[in-house]
């Protein structure tokens, strides 16, 4: 057995538009031995900022860390509060963000997502 690290990135110039949340069970022979939660919360849904944030970070990469578990499920959830600028929807093409997992050393999982800038972007992943 060995601990898990997740961990999110984005190059994405606008991310300052989103809060994410990631949530993740850890389980151990089938049974919850942990509960990781990260919310990065940069405005109330809603708020419709017209530019970024004062004291905002850009780096917004997030990594969690488990004990040693068997297996785990990842919830990552990213809503927009401040939708894009433009009104024609072709404009806002999706923007990437990187998922990785490792299980000790080793590559678990590993995916590009492509995120609707609109409607943002729900994720359960089993490992």
């Amino acid at each position: 057995m060995q601990p898990y690290t997740i961990k999110l990135e984005s190059d994405f110039s606008e991310l300052w538009r989103y809060n994410i949340v990631v949530m993740c069970s850890v389980l151990r022979d089938g049974a919850e031995v942990e509960f990781l939660k990260h919310s990065s919360e940069v405005a109330p849904v809603g708020a419709e900022l017209g530019e970024v944030p004062r004291g905002y970070s850009a780096d917004r990469t997030i990594v969690l860390r488990s004990t040693d578990a068997t297996n785990l499920t990842l919830y990552i959830y990213v809503m927009p509060h401040t939708l894009p600028m433009t009104t024609d929807v072709a404009e806002a093409k999706p923007f990437e963000i990187v998922v990785e997992v490792l299980y000790g050393e080793e590559q678990a999982y590993r995916k590009r997502v492509e995120v609707n800038q609109w409607s943002g972007e729900n994720l359960e992943i089993f490992i």
